[in-house]
């Protein structure tokens, strides 16, 4: 008969069985910062406009080329909870900033990493979060001091590219100037007159393969990557009608069997179905409606009509590109085929097809509308660049957004860090009582994130920073890290255009320092046994087992 082994003494004997629980800061605490270490690892080398490459490959096999954090956090499958939590964080950031996912997750890393010297060499825990609030307190405070430009007139193209090629270059560097050139006229373009919110969404992307990025452009308008179904290739001044269903005549939702009793019968029922749709469609274009929009399935006779009436039919099977679509013209999606009234009846200057390098689509181009709709054509030699552009760009456009509610900019490759750094490495000096010490290693902490900027762009890194730092103390707060071997490591950041948007810090700073404050305040930690259930089939022989039950 086996021996009983009794469960210790506790919360773990109230647990149900094959739930897991840490206690001890070596088990919760160091452990989980071991994991975040981890993490921020992997993404140390993507920061920077030099940052490396990731080959990601998710759950279902999509394989994603990019540099781009906030996809990599977004396609990496974590299971640890601190690691988790880290990376809702820099999501938070992602959604409030677009921006700074990267920098959130190397400063609250580096931040976990020294509050973890200080523990070992014996600092409590409360002393340690004490001095991070303070040193985060007092970075905020000295945030607006650093303030190098700001964005005076959102509608100046010039200037807004000024400003967003630092965020754009960050993901594409080498066309900076082109890409933030084509994010600012199509930000300015868009812009409501009043000035009263900037919509994202009215700013739609088509990617096309082939060609360089030089050969993107922008398009006033909405661009379909579609051809035009009947010989209607061109129309101006076009009235355009959208509808959600097939275009042709109402089919039979059940099988049905149709019996003839003779020839006349036959002809009479082929004769009925050509009659009403040519009703439907002369109905049509005795309302002048000479651009037909369908998201269903297209008959060949309703095309028959459509080419004798003179009217050009594109057939659009997303349901977001026709609601899109919609919204620039004008037009109200239509559940059945019937003729729209005037109010739901689009409009715009041209509806046309072209070919784009080897691809056609069509464009329906607007002038001087009340709804304002651009369209950026991306071109590229694979879809993993074309994914990078996008990513780029998207960014450049949330960033254009961010600077309508605050127009203040910081310098960027590093000096604000380092900035703060020296600033707060001088104050800590004068905080009585331990939590001096968490202000310090605060201060370190922000010098990892211009370390890892040299260190990306092939610098010596123990020379630069020396020499950064020799220069903040000096004085010369704008000075920041180059990429430019020939230049010795520095450059005024101001005078070059490396600007950071100030809530992109601010709030990057802020979010960094809770998470680590939250992670350091982790005492226990409990883990219940997954849920059962069927599982995917894979290479492994064992897919059925759990993990701890094979030797």
């Amino acid at each position: 008969m086996a021996t009983h082994v009794p469960m210790p003494p506790g919360l773990p004997q109230m647990l149900k069985a094959g739930m897991k629980y840490f206690s001890g800061i070596q088990e919760t605490l160091f452990s989980n910062i071991t994991a975040c270490k981890a993490l921020v690892r992997c993404l140390r080398t993507c920061y920077g406009p030099q940052g490396h490459n990731k080959l990601v490959i998710n759950h279902l096999g999509k394989t994603f080329h990019t540099s781009h954090a906030a996809t990599i956090l977004r396609e990496l499958e974590l299971e640890n909870p601190v690691a988790c939590l880290l990376r809702s964080a820099a999501e938070t950031q992602e959604e409030e900033t677009g921006d700074g996912t990267n920098f959130v997750i190397l400063l609250a890393g580096a931040l976990l990493e020294n509050a973890e010297k200080l523990l070992r060499s014996g600092l409590p825990v409360v002393h340690v979060q004490t001095g991070y609030e303070m040193a985060c307190k007092e970075a905020l405070r000295l945030l607006p001091s650093l303030v190098c430009h700001v964005l005076k007139n959102p509608r100046d193209v010039d200037e807004v590219r000024w400003v967003l090629q630092t965020i754009v270059g960050s993901k594409v560097f080498g066309h900076q100037k082109f890409l933030s050139k084509l994010v600012a006229k199509a930000c300015v373009l868009v812009m409501p007159p009043e000035r009263t919110t900037f919509n994202p969404d009215l700013i739609h992307f088509c990617k096309i393969p082939g060609g360089g990025i030089s050969d993107s452009c922008l398009v006033e308008g909405v661009v379909i990557c579609k051809e035009v179904e009947g010989t209607v290739k061109r129309v101006e001044r076009p009235r355009i009608a959208v509808f959600c269903c097939a275009f042709g005549p109402p089919g039979l939702e059940l099988k049905s069997t149709v019996i003839f009793e003779n020839a006349t019968d036959m002809k009479s029922y082929t004769k009925g179905e050509e009659r009403l749709v040519e009703q439907q469609v002369l109905g049509l274009a005795k309302a002048s409606i000479n651009v037909v929009v369908v998201g269903g399935k297209l008959d060949d006779l309703a095309l028959f009509y459509a080419n004798r009436y003179r009217i050009l039919v594109v057939q659009v099977t997303s349901r977001m590109e026709l609601q899109n679509l919609c919204m620039a013209v004008g037009a109200t999606l239509m559940l059945d085929i019937t003729v729209p009234s005037p109010e739901e009846i689009g409009h715009c200057r041209r509806v046309y097809m072209t070919e784009i390098g080897s691809t056609n689509v069509v464009i329906f181009n607007q002038d001087n509308t009340n709804r304002p709709v651009a369209t950026i054509v991306l071109r590229g030699a694979t879809s993993d660049m074309l994914d990078c552009l996008e990513e780029a760009i998207h960014d450049g456009i949330n960033v254009y957004k961010l600077l309508g509610k605050d127009g203040r900019l910081l310098p960027g490759a590093g000096a604000t860090e380092m900035a703060l750094s020296v600033r707060l490495n001088t104050l800590g000096m004068y905080f009585p009582g331990s939590e001096q010490y968490g202000v310090l290693e605060f201060s370190q902490a922000l010098k990892t994130l211009p370390a890892t900027l040299a260190e990306n762009s092939g610098l010596r890194v123990n020379e630069v920073m020396a020499k950064l730092e020799v220069q903040h103390q000096l004085g010369t707060q704008n000075t920041g890290i180059t990429v430019a071997l020939e230049e010795g490591g520095t450059i005024e950041a101001a005078k070059e255009g490396l600007l950071d948007p100030f809530l992109v810090k601010q709030r990057g700073i802020t979010l960094a320092t809770q998470m680590a404050v939250t992670l350091l305040g982790v005492s226990e930690v409990m883990v219940a046994k997954k849920s059962g259930g069927p599982k995917f089939r894979g290479e492994n022989p064992n897919w059925d087992q759990e993990p701890d039950a094979l030797d």
